[in-house]
């Protein structure tokens, strides 16, 4: 009877262990599938109007039939939001706040100090790393939330949104335990809640930090990695649906279980090589990775290059990484559909008497005829003379950029009729509402799908203009793409006639 009870148990356990690994094969990919797609809900934004419409995807072409800008005007381009080249800068919470945990640097004085280091490169990002590290032991504190309201009203005065990372690990300080990052959590939820205005304002996106040094996901101690999963779950509950969130690496991005679709990625050791150990592939080389660079174009991504007074993979004797190959980083730019790049790792560091990277960059010309070897997106009115540097041709090209390539005001059939295209990495992902201005009254174009306007793609849209509308004119067209209805955070087209933004 005791030999026959033990075979049983046996079976059963061999069942189990195959039903386990069975459902966690299946729950391992099925997210991974291109089919699959997160959508955002949708966003209240104001009550406006809208116009009966209908869109299609058409062939994307370098060709526009509408002129479009050029170098010596396309600076306002620089200036569009939740895109491009972004900054980098620290906060520590606590009774007197500090900028990196152990600096009794200003934290507001150094993010003024980084806006006019890099005004020339034009940022509109910048990545915000706010380490709670003073509270360890206890929950956070109306003085804490207060400084990080004073951060985020410095931010949005400065129209600059932030790229939000909660970090409390560093080479000085140890990390906090589960039940305290949870507890902190639930107040920072809480605190997003009761001023969403603000938040909404001023956050682009939410890194999943939390975990390990620099909130990286690694050597954490007193964070148990069986939490990891639970705590970013929490992190996806108490952030605004409509924000997306990045994981550091592939690891981490397999413990989500809750709405995985809407975590994108951040991969903080771009180096050009798509594999890399430390990328966020950890190395891996297999079928999720095409599955997930197809994920990738559906979610906002992020990328830094390494300390340009680094060795590669931090090895005494490696290769000094101040000079990596550009093109090479093209390839993980495009692999990521990245939206944002560091400008503070490897450009102007410090006093160290050495040129890096991305300064170098600006002496490599790209050409049109390059980029399309490369199948790279491109706006041709920016290359003068058949080039551009690959700084320039990166921190233009990131993220969306997109033109109205035709514009049709129809009087026979009392429509509009009009086409965007995206030369740029990535979709206009943080951007909800497009609507059409007609003579000041705004009007909602119900059938625009963002995820439809991805790198390289275009699409024609017809709506139908009011059944009282007065065909004489003139009428003062212009078309908007907006984070929300009635959102005066909007994209600035790629076209000479700025009636387009």
């Amino acid at each position: 009877m005791k030999n026959k009870l033990k075979i049983i148990i046996a079976v059963i356990a061999v069942v189990l262990i195959f039903l386990t690994g069975f459902a966690a094969a299946v729950y391992k990919n099925w997210w991974l599938k291109p089919d699959i797609l997160y959508q955002a809900p949708a966003l209240p934004g104001a009550e406006l109007p809208r116009l009966p419409s209908e869109a299609a995807e058409t062939g994307f072409t370098a060709e526009f039939a509408l002129p479009t800008l050029t170098p010596e005007n396309a600076g306002p381009l620089l200036k569009n939001p939740d895109r491009g080249l972004r900054m980098e800068t620290y906060m520590t919470l606590g009774d007197a706040p500090e900028c990196y945990p152990g600096d009794m640097g200003d934290p507001y004085e150094k993010l003024l100090n980084f806006i006019e280091k890099y005004r020339e490169d034009s940022p509109t990002v910048v990545q915000l790393y706010v380490y709670l590290c003073r509270y360890n032991n206890r929950p956070l504190d109306e003085n804490a939330f207060s400084q990080l309201e004073r951060m985020f009203e410095l931010c949005r005065e400065q129209k600059i949104r932030v790229l939000l990372r909660f970090a409390y690990q560093n080479e000085s300080n140890p990390d906090a335990g589960y039940k305290r990052v949870d507890g902190h959590l639930q107040q920072i939820g809480e605190w997003f809640g009761a001023n969403g205005q603000l938040v909404d304002d001023v956050v682009y996106c939410v890194q999943a930090g939390i975990v390990g040094y620099w909130g990286e996901g690694h050597n954490n101690k007193n964070f148990k990695s069986i939490h990891i999963g639970r705590a970013f779950d929490r992190l996806r509950s108490i952030t605004p649906d409509d924000i997306y969130i990045q994981v550091r690496n592939v690891d981490l991005l397999q413990k989500v279980s809750w709405a995985p679709l809407s975590f994108g990625m951040h991969d903080d050791y771009i180096i050009g090589e798509k594999n890399g150990e430390w990328s966020f592939f950890l190395g891996k080389n297999d079928e999720e990775e095409k599955l997930l660079e197809e994920r990738f174009k559906n979610t906002v991504n992020d990328g830094e290059m390494p300390w340009g007074v680094a060795t590669y993979y931090d090895k005494k004797d490696g290769e000094p990484l101040d000079s990596i190959d550009p093109v090479a980083v093209l390839g993980q730019i495009k692999q990521y559909s990245l939206t944002t790049l560091s400008l503070e790792h490897n450009y102007r560091e410090g006093d160290f008497g050495r040129v890096f990277s991305m300064e170098r960059w600006k002496d490599v010309p790209v050409t049109p005829g390059q980029l399309e070897a490369l199948d790279m997106p491109y706006l041709p009115s920016l290359f003068e003379n058949g080039e551009m540097s690959a700084y320039d041709y990166i921190r233009y090209h990131l993220g969306y950029l997109l033109s109205v390539t035709s514009f049709e005001f129809d009087e026979t059939q009392n429509k509009i009729r009009f086409t965007i295209q995206n030369s740029g990495f990535a979709a206009p992902l943080n951007f909800n509402a497009l609507s059409v201005v007609i003579d000041g009254t705004e009007y909602l174009i119900g059938s625009y799908d963002k995820y439809a306007l991805g790198s390289m793609r275009a699409v024609a849209y017809t709506a139908a203009l009011p059944y009282d509308f007065i065909q004489e004119g003139p009428h003062e067209f212009n078309i908007k793409l907006a984070r929300r209805a009635g959102s005066d955070i909007c994209v600035r087209f790629a076209n000479e006639n700025d009636i387009f933004c």
